[in-house]
């Protein structure tokens, strides 16, 4: 089938290589060229305007009101592929460099079959008109034929009849008159009768045959005719029934290609929403890049200000060291003494336990970036920005290590403290992020398929979540310690968490699926401003259930109890957890802070 194309044509000039600077007016300005077939006209449209469209619907008026070609039954290219966004005219114009750049747009092929249809058509009611001409010809010619022979043997025949009345009848008479005059009459009848042209009556006779041999020709001919016409009536009535059948399977296919084309701009549309989604994400790491260029360069400059400061230093370190090699002996043998004498008073005491310094690098959500210090999370996630964190791991962040433990054995607490880095705007009733403690270390909630952990937290929009991590991935090893509860070096250490972790799973039993469930709190998080110091206070109770206390900037703000917690003697260390939710964007771990003794006592 024959196609169509609309070309639109594209002059360089209308922008410059980054680096080079751009004149007003050059020989080589950018000027559009919209081509159809052989013709080619020039565009209204600027070319300078092309690098500021946010859509093409301008340049598709433009084509249509210079070519006069329907709205909506094209589409553009050029050398490169199809141009469907204002992205690809741009691509077009760059990569057109000096001279012309052709741009093809093709007509669908549901209008190129429209227009061979009406083509078609036409050439048919043509051939109509013809074959009536030549039979209204064929009539009249018929007609005046017939018409000259009627004429010619009528003719005749009264040149016959004037002949008998006028020569033959008073011949007769002549003879009834005198019959007695029989031989005189006889001799004049017959010079009369000599008188007659016999050959002439024998042509007349002829021509009478031959008369009505191409009278019944023509007859013939004309019932041919008819016949003919007929076949033909039917022949031309049987296509245009076709052509009526071709149109209707036309239309359908027409409307299932506006149905597809339906569909195909809903996908464009979700294309496009997921790309702006990624661009924001670009942005944000861009962002953060640029301040942590910003950091570095005022780092830079203060190295190289102290950098004299920093020999003298160094000369000190050296003199420094040399003294705690010296003492180095002495203190490891002190720390022996006071590790066995703190296991002697305090039964279950973990010696070398590394509390959490920063961030763990691996256990985090996909959305989460973390500084190169480990020490300040940023969250990106788009969920996560609108409070949703159940069924997803965005904004994600686990301490490298346990909180330190304060209190005594059986009614000890974990404490840690976080700085809100940055905050930003949250739909309505988003809240903000939340924060607690989880049984797991960092490590173990990394190797979980799905990040889940068994934890408490609190914040949000006045919400508290109980965590429990689902265990159809792993096996339970009976013998085997969580990171939590391995940190003792002697035996009866070991038992004793053995015991605590019999517990624990009574209390908190494994489960197949993991589950996240949601309740009430007073605790609203979205309240918190940048710089605020968030502290976190967790105790479980001996007989089970567990508290949570909040303060902020030393203020108790507030305390909710959870029923559905394991009794002290279950819990050894608990790792701090932080959701990067709603109006909470970046926060910073402080590690080594002990809490205020009022709130202490009053957790009592």
């Amino acid at each position: 089938q024959q196609q169509k194309h609309l070309g639109l044509r594209v002059c360089p000039g209308a922008w410059e290589l980054p680096g080079r600077r751009r004149c007003a007016k050059r020989a080589t300005m950018t000027t559009l060229v919209f081509a159809h077939g052989d013709r080619r006209v020039m565009a209204k449209s600027k070319a300078e305007s092309v690098r500021t469209l946010k859509s093409l619907e301008s340049i598709f008026r433009d084509a249509e009101e210079s070519l006069g070609i329907p709205d909506g039954t094209y589409d553009l290219w050029d050398q490169y592929g199809q141009v469907k966004t204002p992205a690809d005219l741009q691509r077009a114009v760059r990569t057109a460099g000096a001279g012309e750049c052709v741009i093809e747009l093709i007509e669908h092929q549901q209008f190129l079959r429209i227009k061979s249809l009406e083509s078609k058509c036409e050439e048919i009611f043509k051939r109509f008109g013809v074959v009536e001409k030549s039979i209204a010809d064929l009539e009249v010619r018929q007609d005046k034929k017939l018409k000259l022979a009627t004429d010619d043997m009528t003719q005749k025949i009264i040149r016959i009849e004037s002949k008998v009345d006028d020569e033959v009848l008073p011949a007769v008479q002549g003879l009834m008159k005198d019959k007695n005059d029989i031989q005189k009459d006889v001799r004049s009848i017959i010079d009369k009768l000599n008188s007659f042209n016999i050959n002439e009556l024998k042509d007349l006779s002829d021509n009478a045959l031959a008369m009505k041999e191409e009278v019944s020709m023509c007859v013939r001919r004309l019932n041919d005719l008819d016949t003919q016409w007929v076949k033909d009536k039917a022949q031309f009535h049987a296509a245009t029934e076709k052509c009526s059948q071709d149109l209707v399977d036309l239309q359908k296919y027409v409307m299932g290609k506006i149905d597809i084309l339906i569909e195909a701009d809903a996908d464009i549309r979700r294309d496009q929403q997921i790309t702006s989604e990624r661009m924001q994400l670009v942005a944000d790491d861009l962002r953060l890049l640029m301040d942590e260029h910003n950091r570095l360069q005022v780092r830079t400059q203060g190295a190289l200000e102290e950098s004299e400061e920093l020999r003298i230093v160094l000369g000190q370190v050296r003199e420094d060291n040399e003294h705690i090699r010296h003492d180095a002996f002495q203190v490891s043998t002190r720390l022996s003494s006071l590790e066995g004498v703190a296991s002697e008073k305090w039964q279950g005491f973990h010696a070398g336990v590394l509390y959490f310094r920063n961030f763990h690098r691996t256990a985090k959500g996909e959305d989460v970036q973390l500084s190169k210090d480990l020490c300040i999370a940023t969250g990106r996630g788009f969920l996560a920005a609108t409070g949703v964190v159940i069924g997803t791991d965005e904004g994600l962040c686990v301490g490298d290590g346990p909180c330190r433990h304060f209190g005594t054995p059986g009614c000890f607490s974990s404490y840690f403290e976080l700085e809100i880095d940055e905050i930003k705007p949250a739909p309505a009733g988003s809240g903000g992020l939340y924060v607690g403690v989880s049984i797991q270390s960092g490590d173990e909630i990394a190797s979980h398929p799905h990040k889940e952990f068994d934890g408490w937290l609190i914040g949000g929009n006045s919400k508290a979540l109980i965590c429990r991590a689902g265990m159809a991935h792993e096996t339970i090893d009976a013998e085997k310690l969580p990171d939590t509860f391995a940190a003792a070096a002697d035996d009866r250490a070991k038992r004793a968490a053995k015991d605590a972790l019999c517990a624990l799973r009574q209390a908190l039993p494994p489960r197949k699926k993991g589950e996240v469930r949601e309740v009430e709190s007073v605790w609203k998080a979205d309240e918190l401003r940048m710089g605020d110091r968030v502290g976190v206070l967790f105790r479980c109770n001996r007989d089970g259930g567990a508290r949570l206390r909040i303060t902020v900037n030393g203020d108790i703000r507030a305390t909710h109890n959870f029923l559905e917690a394991p009794p002290a003697e279950a819990v050894q260390f608990l790792t701090p957890v932080i959701r990067l939710a709603g109006t909470g964007k970046a926060a910073k771990l402080m590690p080594g802070l002990a809490p205020p003794s009022r709130i202490l006592a009053d957790d009592i």
